[in-house]
């Protein structure tokens, strides 16, 4: 499949603000990582989501921006006491966004469900031919004041998003029992579960296929798991192969843990030189 322009991708979700070390509030979240990733594959990236007036607009650069109205974003506090494990506290939530919320007439190659929280009640009313839905938001619980935790009942949770034949993706670090989520919600469409340097798994129709992950030095792990969402997005547009693009996505992931920011995102260049080094050995 060959294509003479750049894959048009919807993103909804809401941005946040994440704290750092230093004491400052630094814009992030799994819609703006994944926006950022998908115009730095080369995508038309038009993002769906609540901003505050006071928020730092520097990252929605080169994106097309729907901006909903928001009294504050999201904020997280994230520490790795372990090293690569993260755990985050919530110190404020964001408000929901709607299906009436949306521009009427939304359109795109892919449209990418990306909530950071529970922000969306169901998948958005965006006309794609591909549906992907960043499971994570969906799978997690969390109160101002309180660590986030994984949610209770996370299969209706992700029902609740996942519609018919769309594509669900989540880190095997999200759900209690990835592999019987997502052989549960491969009924409804594929799953890709995530699972960092071991690569991952793909789920259809309770058949689980088994992606090899590509060697990498990781800095920040942050964003990784929306950089592989965006790719899978650009290279599925582009192929319409999901195993190939689950390979790309997976290459795209790789890199994204050995840079550190929104501001360091892999190029195109850098992914394919990636894929064509081939995956580690396993």
């Amino acid at each position: 499949m060959s294509r003479t322009s750049a894959p048009r991708v919807v993103i909804v979700g809401n941005v946040t603000e994440d704290l750092t070390p230093e004491g400052a509030w630094t814009p992030g979240g799994p819609a703006l990582y994944g926006a950022r990733a998908a115009a730095a594959l080369g995508a038309d990236v038009t993002l769906v989501t609540r901003v505050p007036a006071d928020y730092d607009r520097t990252p929605f650069e080169g994106l097309t921006l729907e901006e909903l109205p928001a009294a504050g974003a999201p904020r997280f506090e994230n520490t790795y006491p372990t090293g690569s494990i993260r755990l985050q506290a919530l110190h404020q939530a964001g408000e929901p966004i709607g299906s009436g919320d949306l521009p009427a007439g939304l359109t795109a190659d892919a449209v990418i469900a990306a909530p950071v929280l529970d922000e969306l009640a169901e998948f958005p009313p965006v006309e794609a031919p591909i549906r992907i839905v960043a499971l994570q938001g969906a799978l997690r619980w969390g109160m101002p004041g309180r660590a986030i935790k994984r949610a209770p009942y996370a299969p209706s949770r992700a029902q609740a998003v996942q519609p018919r034949d769309a594509i669900a993706v989540f880190s095997d670090e999200d759900a209690d029992d990835p592999p019987g989520l997502a052989g549960g919600l491969s009924r409804r469409g594929p799953v890709v579960v995530t699972r960092g340097a071991r690569g991952a798994w793909l789920y259809r129709k309770g058949a689980r296929s088994v992606l090899p992950g590509f060697a990498t030095n990781v800095t920040d792990v942050t964003g990784a798991g929306d950089g592989f969402v965006a790719a899978l997005a650009v290279r599925l547009v582009e192929t319409g192969d999901l195993f190939e693009s689950c390979t790309f996505a997976n290459a795209m992931g790789s890199l994204m843990v050995e840079r550190s920011g929104l501001e360091e995102m892999p190029s195109r260049e850098d992914v394919d030189a990636r894929v064509r080094r081939g995956p580690a050995d396993v």
